[in-house]
């Protein structure tokens, strides 16, 4: 045993020695040379084309191989290399080809190297594809028989061939031929002749049918909801429409969350059931914004919308907006129609007080509109509504009570609806009113406004026009809303807003029956981020006859940035008519 005394004596030595050991390993250590953990042996390809390169590297997996190998074991790599490398080629339709794989020792490491020559490429000389059971009569099958997508001649592909396979069952898939089997696919190669036969054989089996659809929600009547279904039970089952459906959940603007999906595992008699899961929105939403433009100077504008009022699915929503010339309150009621992803009646009503400097007005409106989405991407507005307006423009005060009809069609299609790149906006609007019909004045107005933004190199050119027409009214009788004025941020730019028309005899701006104006912008990014330029020229006026339109133009350039709400433009614009030498104009919005 050791004495303690003896221990306390003996611990600093054997600190010693510990220090020492690691003074000679640290030694050793810088005595060595690099690290060579990095060194992985390299394949090299010689010979065929970039594909053929290509695969037969995907087909050789030489992150399996370390630099240390012994020498037994190259010929095993090189005859699996040879072997994988004529297996890439085969899939190619390369049968006969002619390969020489041989490793080649480096320093620290070694290197596969491939040459090769394909050889000749075999065609295929025959395909023969059928359907039987319930699924030979199905369109979509019949498109693959008679054009299966390879043709004799062709050169062989493997992967052609499972796709063709990969094409069939996904047909019996999508359209509800849950039993069906691939009874035979074969792929036969003659090496010699450097021919294939295809042939494949499908037994559809039976169609399925649309079951029973579990929608758990209680917040809406199911008669209401069932109006969103793309099917019904018993209708033939197809995945486009379950997808359909569940797209139709969403955009009703009524649930939150939405998973669709049939339950395959349930599917019983020739039916499969539907099950959605839902979750609803939010049912009231408040809305605050705010916002600046040198037209309307700062605005700020309160809305709630109601996403849902009653089981019927009806909505309502209210607006509250305040600005230096135009203020207003609006409330509008939402009734669905038989289709309520497409088709809706909007009862609303709204007070408007305006002061542009050229006018001034209280306009109060009452009406009922029907909105409906077509299939090819239009919308129209049928609409009917109760004005009266009490105006003052120039020195001239009047009141106006018109029942105005109104049919409106518009459009916008883009490939990205805040910041396009490519797209367009039509708008086009007729009404009119009449005497013998309530109103205090006949007239009848066309009015339309269309824009398009196309990439121009690294920018955008876009081109902006907007007319129109009144006929039956002198512009004196006309209320001051349906007046057309020029001039402002979206109209001529270098002048003020609806400063821009025919003028009384004491020079003050009235507006005009008729309106043409135009645009042509051009706006080019700097550098990577957000920001960019952009000039432009407009031109335009309002006028009573066209044998006095007297053109106005103004341009001049521009700032633009992409902010997180949306872009942003801060234009200086000269018009060599204006009583301004340069305007400022500064807007917020979409482009389209």
């Amino acid at each position: 045993m050791t004495h303690p005394e003896q221990a306390r004596r003996d611990r600093p030595r054997a600190g010693w020695r510990a220090k020492i050991l690691l003074g000679a390993l640290l030694a050793t250590l810088g005595t060595l040379p690099p690290a060579t953990a990095e060194e992985r042996p390299r394949l090299q390809i010689e010979g065929g084309t970039a594909e053929h390169r290509q695969n037969v590297r995907a087909f050789i997996p030489m992150r399996r191989y370390e630099c240390e190998v012994p020498t037994f074991r190259e010929r095993r790599i090189e005859r699996t290399a040879d072997d994988r490398a004529r297996q890439a080629l085969r899939a190619l339709g390369h049968y006969q080809p002619q390969i020489d794989v041989a490793i080649e020792r480096t320093e620290t490491c070694w290197d596969l190297k491939v040459t090769l020559d394909p050889g000749p490429v075999a065609r295929i000389a025959e395909v023969d594809v059928r359907v039987t059971g319930d699924g030979a009569d199905d369109p979509s099958f019949v498109a693959v028989v008679s054009d299966p997508g390879i043709v004799p001649g062709d050169p062989l592909r493997h992967d052609a061939h499972d796709r063709l396979r990969s094409r069939l069952m996904g047909i019996a898939s999508d359209r509800g031929y849950f039993d069906a089997e691939l009874t035979e696919s074969r792929l036969l190669v003659d090496p010699e002749a450097n021919e294939a036969r295809i042939s494949m054989r499908l037994d559809s089996g039976p169609r399925y049918r649309f079951g029973s659809i579990t929608l758990d929600q209680d917040f809406l009547r199911d008669a209401f909801v069932a109006r969103l279904f793309p099917f019904e039970p018993g209708d033939a089952y197809s995945s486009s429409r379950v997808i359909q459906l569940q797209r139709n959940l969403r955009e009703s603007g009524y649930f939150e969350t939405v998973r669709v999906r049939p339950l395959l595992d349930q599917r019983a008699d020739g039916e499969v059931p539907i099950l959605a899961e839902v979750g609803p929105r939010k049912r009231t939403a408040y809305e605050l914004r705010l916002g600046y433009s040198t037209d309307l100077g700062p605005r700020a504008a309160v809305g709630i919308d109601r996403r849902w009022a009653n089981r019927r699915g009806h909505r309502y929503g209210a607006e509250l907006e305040l600005s230096e010339r135009r203020s207003g309150i609006g409330f509008n009621y939402d009734i669905p129609l038989a289709d309520p992803l497409t088709d809706n009646l909007n009862l609303f009503t709204s007070y408007t007080t305006e002061d542009t400097g050229t006018s001034q007005s209280d306009r109060f409106q009452i009406g009922a509109a029907r909105v409906q989405r077509h299939p090819s991407g239009w919308q129209t507005t049928q609409g009917l509504r109760y004005e009266y307006e009490d105006f003052t423009v120039g020195d001239v005060s009047d009141t106006s009570r018109l029942l105005i009809p109104s049919y409106r069609v518009n459009r916008t299609k883009a490939d990205d609806l805040l910041f396009p790149r490519n797209g367009y906006r039509l708008d086009l609007r007729a009404q009119g009113a009449s005497e013998q019909l309530a109103s205090t004045l006949t007239f009848a107005q066309l009015q339309g406004n269309a824009k398009l933004i196309s990439g121009l190199g690294a920018g955008r050119l876009i081109l902006r026009g907007e007319a129109g027409l009144t006929g039956g009214a002198s512009v004196e009788e006309l209320p001051s809303s349906l007046r057309f004025f020029a001039g402002g941020d979206a109209s001529v730019r270098g002048f003020g807003f609806e400063r821009l028309g025919p003028e009384d005899d004491d020079g003050n701006v009235i507006g005009g029956r008729h309106l043409l104006v135009g645009s042509v912008e051009y706006d080019h990014p700097i550098g990577a981020g957000n920001w960019g330029v952009a000039v432009f020229l407009d031109a335009g006026n309002a006028f009573n006859d066209f044998n006095d339109y007297d053109l106005k133009g103004g341009g001049g350039f521009g700032v633009r940035w992409r902010s997180p709400v949306g872009p942003i433009r801060l234009d200086l614009a000269h018009a060599p008519e204006s009583r301004d030498s340069f305007r400022i104009h500064f807007t917020m919005g979409p482009d389209l």
